[in-house]
């Protein structure tokens, strides 16, 4: 996701310094249809990273039980 926003930010300083020849006109759509490709990847990954946060919290719970669980026997 950094990379993302790095290259992102790349892309928009570029966009800034296009005056508008149709050269310019051409790679401002290229960028602009890159910049709309990488904020679908950003939603992707957004999701899945709340996917694997949810998981990692279930996963906490469960192992917080299985060790409230757990017995020992110890003679001291």
């Amino acid at each position: 996701m950094d990379q993302i926003f790095a290259d992102q930010a790349r892309l928009r300083e570029n966009m800034k310094s296009l005056k508008g020849s149709t050269e310019e006109k051409a790679l401002l759509q290229r960028y602009t249809k890159q910049l709309d490709d990488e904020e679908t990847q950003l939603d992707t990954l957004r999701k899945k990273k709340q996917d694997l946060e949810a998981q990692q919290q279930l996963a906490n719970v469960v192992l917080r039980n299985m060790i409230q669980q757990l017995g020992m026997d110890v003679t001291l």
